[in-house]
């Protein structure tokens, strides 16, 4: 009994793992574990993670430093990933005087081989740096020697001359943090508006230290707040297909300067609206500056006649038409773009470099448009109670429009039209951005939508074969997922062998109709075969021939994030299925409904003589639950599922 005792004793602290704050020498412990006993399924975990904020006064001026220390286990071959880093900092492109400057970049690899430790260091050529746009870089590393097992350790430091903009902290990741740190040190001269938000129990401390300044003409005591935040045992925060930025639900701390108050001056607010970001914005060469140009263009505009074209929507199409055939989206998103006859002699931009093109196109040809700045959803929500320039990443076009309000375009929307919008830029909270000065939000979620209308006549053979066609119209985002679907394809023989082996039919013919077309919906038809089991004189069939559902998308036992759907959607399937001569039904099901907050499914089936009709409807007018709706979500979808596989028996009358 006592050796079964200390087995299970042994097992439970091989498992257990303590932080070990001591930087520059992993222990054997965090050398020799296997797992995260709090998460086995995790790939890799942080051990240890520390960020100190300070403020440093150098040449008569504060700047902010920050030192950041890391050090994370490698689990499994997937794990491998978290060798690769990269460290985003502020350097304009032509003003230098304030900037970021990355110092200290330092990484090691510490293996054990052959019951001895080997360490690894990064070498310089193992970094770079690249632009991401006129005010941002980004230093881009790799670790060497990182496989499964592997302990690293990475450190640097970024002194930054916006002392008052101190970065979001972020307590948690993709991956369990077993422990992590957060110092921040603020003169007692700054004021900050700090929030903390998050799920989980963070540990908090307030003390105070004192600083002296240098300057040419003696020196200043000082005293600097220092609040500390002390996380353990975080759990993982991953993405998946229904959360955009599962970082917005997490933990972390943000820091906003209200003011500056040095003894013998005024008291100076920096507390900025988004109406000081507008006129900002507008006053900028780079943004405001291009708003006011013609485009290259603008006499093939008119030659073509484009201007002259009465109905608004047509003419926007036009514009649309001739911008596409001369420049194509290359994947990125922008907040800042570079002048239109470069990418127009490039043929390819980013949405920013398209939509600042496509403003002075559309100006050329007479429409008003102006730019919806916003922050993509998958970095995080833009908040509303403190403005920052530093929160947008990029913006669509806005047209108003007299019968409808306002229309929005975007520059990657190869497959969208007016309002249907990539999922990526149907944010909640965007802001249009206009030289009236009015405070003017809007919801570009709201209008989004996604309809799906199929219609399928088919006939049974006494042999079990469903021959017939199927006719489907679909409108807004569900065309634009169409056309995404084979303008991505490599082969369309393939495609069209993937939805034979989806529904378990041989199509024998297949259109798209619409495909190319810069308009709201698309039209797909096709005549298929589909061979139900048969059994003596018994058929049996799944009256739904194409199944909507064919599994849950939620399969986990347990959710900590909320759902969130890109926009609200419906499908709808009629089915018309003619028996054959002397059959019947044995048993008309009776109607299925399935509802939940927001969500709502129906089965509707009808014998008339030898016709059986299917109704199938499937609504989701709800594009956000909490987590604590997950159990009744998943739930909702697993009775669609099963609603889904009811199979009918096909007897012949007696």
């Amino acid at each position: 009994m006592y050796i079964m005792l200390l087995a299970i004793s042994m097992i439970a602290n091989a498992q257990d793992i303590e932080p070990n704050l001591k930087w520059g020498k992993p222990t054997d412990q965090e050398l020799q574990m296997t797992e995260y006993a709090l998460d086995k399924e995790a790939d890799a975990v942080v051990l240890y993670h520390k960020t100190d904020v300070s403020y440093q006064f150098t040449n008569n001026d504060f700047r902010v430093i920050y030192r950041v220390n890391t050090r994370l286990k490698v689990l499994k071959p997937e794990g491998k990933r978290v060798a690769d880093g990269q460290i985003a900092y502020l350097e304009n492109e032509t003003n230098r005087t304030r900037r970021e400057i990355v110092t200290g970049l330092k990484a090691t690899a510490y293996n054990m081989e052959d019951g001895k430790l080997v360490k690894t260091k990064m070498e310089r050529s193992m970094t770079s740096e690249e632009r991401l746009d006129k005010n941002q870089m980004v230093m881009k590393f790799s670790v060497p020697q990182v496989k499964v097992g592997t302990v690293i350790e990475i450190e640097y430091r970024i002194d930054s001359d916006y002392y008052g903009n101190i970065r979001d902290w972020y307590a948690q990741r993709d991956i369990p943090v077993l422990y992590t740190c957060y110092e921040l040190s603020i003169p007692e001269w700054f004021t900050f508006n700090i929030e903390e938000t998050g799920m989980n129990h963070m540990e908090k401390k307030e003390n105070s230290e004192p600083m002296t300044l240098l300057f040419s003409g003696g020196t200043e005591n000082i005293l600097t707040n220092i609040k500390t935040f002390v996380g353990r045992n975080l759990p993982a925060l991953k993405d998946d297909d229904f959360v955009w930025h599962a970082a917005d639900y997490g933990d972390k701390v943000t820091a906003e300067l209200a003011g500056i108050f040095i003894p013998g001056s005024v008291y100076k607010s920096y507390t900025s609206t988004w109406d000081d970001i507008d006129n900002q914005l507008l006053s900028d060469e780079d943004f405001g500056g291009r708003l006011k140009r013609n485009s290259p263009l603008k006499d093939e505009i008119i030659a073509a006649g484009i201007p002259d074209i009465s109905d608004k929507k047509e003419r926007i199409a036009a514009v649309w038409k001739l911008l596409k055939s001369k420049v194509r989206w290359n994947g990125d998103y922008a907040f800042w773009g570079k002048s239109a006859s470069k990418i127009l002699k490039e043929g390819t931009g980013t949405n920013a470099d398209i939509n600042f093109l496509l403003i002075n196109m559309l100006q050329d040809a007479g429409i008003e448009s102006t730019p919806v700045v916003m922050r993509t959803r998958d970095s995080g929500i833009l908040p509303l109670s403190h403005s920052s320039l530093k929160y947008l990443n990029t913006f669509v076009v806005g047209i108003p429009m007299t019968d409808s309000g306002m229309a929005y375009l975007d520059g990657s929307a190869e497959d969208g039209y007016l309002n249907v919008l990539p999922a990526k830029l149907l944010v909640t909270r965007a802001r249009v951005v206009q030289k009236t000065g009015a405070d003017l939000w809007v919801n570009l979620q709201a209008n989004a939508r996604g309809r799906e209308t199929a219609i399928v006549q088919a006939q049974l053979s006494t042999d079990g074969q469903l021959k017939g066609q199927k006719s489907t119209m679909l409108v807004e985002e569900a065309a634009a997922a169409k056309r995404r679907v084979w303008r991505l394809a490599k082969d369309s023989t393939e495609l069209i062998q993937k939805m034979q082996e989806r529904d378990g039919i041989e199509i024998q013919s297949y259109r798209l109709e619409g495909r190319h077309d810069f308009s709201p919906t698309v039209k797909e038809e096709m005549t298929f075969t589909k061979q139900c089991d048969v059994a003596g004189d018994m058929i049996y069939l799944n009256p739904l021939v194409f199944i909507p559902q064919h599994e849950s998308p939620f399969t986990t036992a347990e959710r900590i994030l909320p759902i969130e759907f890109p926009y609200n959607q419906s499908e709808t399937q009629n089915v018309i299925i003619t028996l054959p001569e002397g059959y019947v039904v044995e048993e008309a099901p009776k109607p299925i409904i399935i509802k939940f907050d927001g969500a709502t499914a129906r089965i509707i089936c009808n014998v008339n003589g030898n016709q059986l009709s299917v109704q199938y409807q499937m609504n989701i007018s709800q594009t956000f639950y909490a987590s604590t709706q997950y159990q009744d979500l998943k739930a909702f979808f697993d009775s669609v599922v099963e609603s889904n596989k009811h199979i009918l028996t096909i007897k012949k009358a007696q």
